[in-house]
């Protein structure tokens, strides 16, 4: 049973806030909070202590939890560091070729990759450089499509988070990714008329809140503005006399525009943030808090869960959030804003657009907690004190809870 976690008078201490770990981009891989020397390498002894603690040194592993191998790489990051020119995931790569990604990732994005287990096996970027031959074939290296020679190449010239845009110069056509706003796209692309012309250019794709981008998304870059085409109605079924008194008797008059939909009463579809029964509700009262209650709903789960956007919006603040711990703020459409709090990881940056039901970070107990859970509010505004029942709101989407 997972156990309740509580708040307490906040005391920041360095293991406290070395527990989190950020992800770039939805790449499912810690980043670190500080990088320290300047080699980048790990003998072999350290990985295998290091796959001892993450999967029980088993480096074919595969549980279904969406991490691989000994090493538990994600397949984003797996992709992203060049693990694909050894195997398609990383439980079907040798453990030379595990590791010889895990350097990669070492390099990039520092210890703090393995948060827990790095610690345990003295992972640091100075080690010594690991005696491995990832070119060493294995049955599972093969994938299909894939000849062996292409398993064999080198990876030493492989960037992360290589997209084909990078390198397109004036390419017409930009596919959005993770992090992307349509100002940093403007800005980055040189787009004559910034990112009003941007989104005038592409309202068909992109909808009809210019905040809201989605990875994968094809924007013409020097298109023309789109302007949306008159809504079409039936023609009404009248007989010619009909139209010839109406003609006679009423004067023309203009049409009026219709009345634009009620957001407020619009139906709208939420997701829970975590799959758990809730623990201290809403407004309960006590010393522990700062406004004399509880600002929002705790959901009691093991650290390292995995925490979902409830909604589709756009990330307004995405780091340290004293009390709270490590959090994330996200903006909604409907003018809610939804807190996710004492996160032990972090996938997204301020800025971003996330998806419903995407993965924005992980469960932990930072900040002023006394166990591991989700700290879990709705408000009317981007900060502290603007607190509605979080509870009613999900339930008003459609979540049982």
């Amino acid at each position: 049973m997972a156990v309740r976690g509580r708040h307490r008078r906040y005391q920041p201490n360095r293991i406290n806030r070395a527990s989190l770990t950020v992800t770039a981009g939805g790449a499912g891989m810690a980043l670190p909070l500080i990088a320290t020397g300047v080699a980048h390498a790990a003998d072999v002894d350290t990985w295998n202590k290091v796959a001892a603690c993450e999967s029980g040194d088993n480096w074919s592993i595969n549980t279904g939890n969406g991490y691989y191998g000994g090493l538990q790489f994600n397949q984003s990051t797996w992709e992203a560091y060049g693990g694909k020119v050894y195997a398609h995931r990383a439980d079907q790569a040798t453990k030379d070729q595990q590791i010889a990604i895990a350097e990669k990732v070492l390099k990039g994005q520092g210890p703090g990759a393995w948060p827990v287990c790095s610690v345990r096996a003295g992972l640091t970027r100075g080690g010594g450089a690991p005696a491995v031959d990832p070119s060493g074939g294995s049955p599972r290296t093969a994938t299909a499509g894939t000849s062996p020679q292409a398993v064999k190449r080198s990876v030493r010239d492989v960037k992360p988070q290589t997209t084909p845009q990078s390198h397109a110069g004036t390419a017409e056509m930009y596919t959005v990714v993770h992090g992307d706003t349509l100002s940093g796209i403007a800005g980055s692309r040189h787009v004559e008329g910034g990112w009003q012309r941007l989104y005038d250019a592409n309202r068909a794709t992109v909808g009809s809140d210019p905040d809201l981008i989605l990875p994968g998304q094809r924007l013409d870059l020097h298109g023309r503005a789109q302007t949306p085409a008159p809504a079409r109605s039936a023609p009404a079924k009248e007989s010619a006399a009909d139209k010839r008194t109406a003609d006679r008797s009423t004067p023309h008059k203009a049409a009026p525009h219709k009345a634009a939909p009620d957001r407020s009463t619009k139906r709208h579809t939420l997701v829970a943030p975590v799959n758990a029964a809730t623990g201290t509700q809403y407004h309960a009262a006590g010393a522990s808090w700062s406004k004399g209650y509880h600002t929002g709903v705790d959901f009691p789960v093991p650290t390292g869960t995995s925490v979902k956007a409830v909604a589709a919006g756009h990330v307004v603040s995405a780091g340290w959030g004293g009390s709270f711990g490590y959090q994330v703020v996200i903006r909604h459409a409907d003018g809610r804003y939804t807190q996710y709090g004492h996160l032990s990881a972090i996938s997204v940056k301020d800025g971003q657009s996330v998806g419903e039901g995407q993965r924005i970070g992980r469960s932990g107990s930072t900040g002023n907690s006394t166990g591991p859970h989700l700290h879990f509010e709705v408000r009317t505004g981007p900060g502290f004190g603007t607190d509605v029942d979080p509870l009613a709101y999900l339930r008003a989407g459609g979540v049982r809870i």
